[in-house]
């Protein structure tokens, strides 16, 4: 077997006019000719690799407090991989569903950046969602079935499979060596939301380094009315507005990073072992992601703040969601929901009776 980098002099044709060069340059030539073909395949396999992440791969990047993106340093990426584990719920009528294709391309960015990412699902064919997250994830994806029946039936609709997947990534921190409660963060995001993956380091990294308890992701706002339907970039975008002025009466939402957060995107990030906050509210549905964290900052002084980020909402989402009613009430009966369970439940004064 020859060496990949020194081709045999049979290897490479000789054109007609290659004779009447010296050797010496009729060497220099074919060992330019095989440079040629060795760069050529190794692009080509590049590429070939790359596209399995179907194009959602971004920099990573660290946003200083002026909004300058700088890059991460290596070391400080891997150090925060190992400490930070992502959430999620899925469920899917069958494989052909385009959220199910993202959930795949979610998964892969877990095996990419090397961050354990634990998925409660409660789809009808579990066993073979299953089998495509963990092949896609390799093993740093832990897919489980949700059981509704578990802790006393708390497990129930989307907020108990989010409280299922907090408590699995809660054993794996209490048994894995090197990793503790207190330097650890978890972060939940819904499956569709691929890109958020690409900016794990710039949530997670406040929390280890000690500036904050909680951590609310914001989307750059010409990003978030660029990719997102424009109905739901009104509603939400009227939904958190409301949500501010609601949430200016408590000091702890006052604080630099907290006076602005971005309620309706969906994910957050918080330190471990602050965990019991959600697994001991039994809400059901989005109220489970936001409602721990309020309670928090009220009652138990959690320190919490905003980080902006450039997140891509992915287009086939947004052409299928634009300009259809159903999805347009769907984010009334979101705002009606929310108002009412954090709105009017929760961010409001509680006098001692």
């Amino acid at each position: 077997r020859q060496p990949l980098l020194k081709a045999p002099e049979s290897a490479l044709p000789l054109p007609p006019w290659l004779p009447i060069i010296g050797p010496r340059l009729r060497r220099h030539l074919r060992l330019a000719a095989t440079a040629v073909l060795l760069l050529g395949f190794l692009a080509t396999t590049f590429l070939y690799k790359s596209s399995t992440l179907s194009g959602v791969l971004e920099t990573i990047t660290s946003q200083s407090t002026t909004g300058e993106r700088i890059p991460m340093n290596k070391e400080i990426r891997e150090q925060i991989a190992q400490r930070t584990h992502v959430v999620t719920t899925t469920y899917y009528p069958d494989t052909t569903d385009i959220r199910f294709q993202l959930a795949l391309d979610l998964c892969n960015l877990a095996f990419h950046y090397k961050i354990h990412t634990f998925i409660v699902d409660d789809s009808p064919n579990f066993q073979d969602i299953s089998d495509q997250f963990t092949r896609a994830g390799g093993g740093y994806v832990h897919v489980f079935q949700q059981n509704k029946n578990a802790a006393g039936g708390s497990y129930v609709g989307k907020g108990g499979a989010l409280r299922q997947a907090i408590a699995r990534v809660t054993k794996r921190i209490k048994h894995t060596a090197g990793l503790s409660f207190e330097e650890t963060t978890i972060i939940f995001t819904e499956p569709e939301k691929v890109d958020l993956m690409n900016h794990l380091f710039d949530i997670s990294k406040p929390i280890l380094d000690g500036e904050t308890d909680v951590v609310v992701p914001m989307r750059n706002d010409d990003l978030f009315r660029e990719t997102y339907p424009i109905e739901q970039y009104h509603s939400e975008s009227f939904g958190n507005l409301h949500f501010d002025l609601m949430a200016k009466q408590f000091p702890g939402f006052q604080r630099e990073g907290a006076q602005k957060l971005d309620w309706l995107f969906g994910p957050f990030a918080f330190r471990a072992n602050l965990a019991s906050g959600w697994l001991n509210y039994h809400g059901t549905a989005w109220d489970a992601q936001m409602v721990p964290y309020v309670r928090g900052v009220r009652n138990d002084n959690w320190r919490i703040m905003s980080v902006i980020i450039n997140f891509h909402h992915k287009e086939v989402m947004k052409r299928q969601e634009e300009g259809t009613a159903a999805w347009t009430k769907k984010r009334l009966m979101q705002l009606n929901l929310l108002f009412e369970l954090l709105g009017d439940e929760e961010l409001v004064e509680r006098t001692e009776s």
